[in-house]
């Protein structure tokens, strides 16, 4: 069994937690667009979601094998982390299909709708909403995702509590380091020239 330190992992949990809520954010108040640009803003929400599952499952990870393994609902717990990364794969899920619902300039599905200025828009707009309604499966997602590792860290903190004077000893440690430069060795011997 690994040891970890339960608070720099309560603190990643809600960072992430932060990550799903202003990708959610962005989604639920982002207008989709179509196109190209539609692809360009679609690539940018796929690669956040993806980099947003690998830090779930990096958590889950961690957290398995550790030392948390023995509190009380730690089944619980690991079992809520899973759910959390397979609910960000649905909200790639969702944005992959949003990826094939768009239209894309370059692809004449029908040369007659593509010369047809009023059937292209009106592919567009069956896009955007074809779209939003992905958006809509992703937000959903999102907010499931960020509960959970709000979940889960609340259970960690409440299993693991930092005493207040380990808390104040750590503020003071880190304190210190930041006022020490990086190249310095404090422990190394000084040397001398000979």
């Amino acid at each position: 069994m690994r040891n970890i330190s339960v608070p720099i992992h309560v603190d990643r949990l809600r960072s992430l937690a932060d990550r799903f809520d202003h990708l959610r954010s962005e989604l639920a108040n982002t207008a989709p667009l179509t196109g190209t640009e539609g692809l360009r803003q679609l690539t940018q929400h796929l690669r956040t979601s993806h980099e947003l599952t690998i830090e779930a499952l990096t958590r889950l990870t961690a957290i398995d094998g550790s030392q948390v393994t023995q509190m009380t609902g730690a089944l619980s717990a690991l079992d809520c982390l899973a759910q959390t990364v397979q609910h960000s794969g649905h909200v790639s899920d969702s944005l992959t299909l949003a990826i094939a619902d768009n239209v894309y300039e370059g692809t004449s599905w029908d040369p007659a709708i593509d010369t047809d200025v009023i059937g292209r828009g009106l592919r567009h707009m069956d896009a955007r909403k074809a779209i939003a309604a992905h958006f809509n499966d992703a937000t959903d997602s999102l907010a499931i995702c960020a509960e959970g590792c709000r979940a889960v860290a609340n259970h960690l903190t409440d299993a693991f509590p930092v005493p207040e004077q380990a808390q104040a000893h750590a503020a003071a440690n880190t304190m210190t380091a930041s006022r020490i430069p990086a190249a310095v060795d404090l422990a190394a011997p000084a040397r001398t020239r000979r």
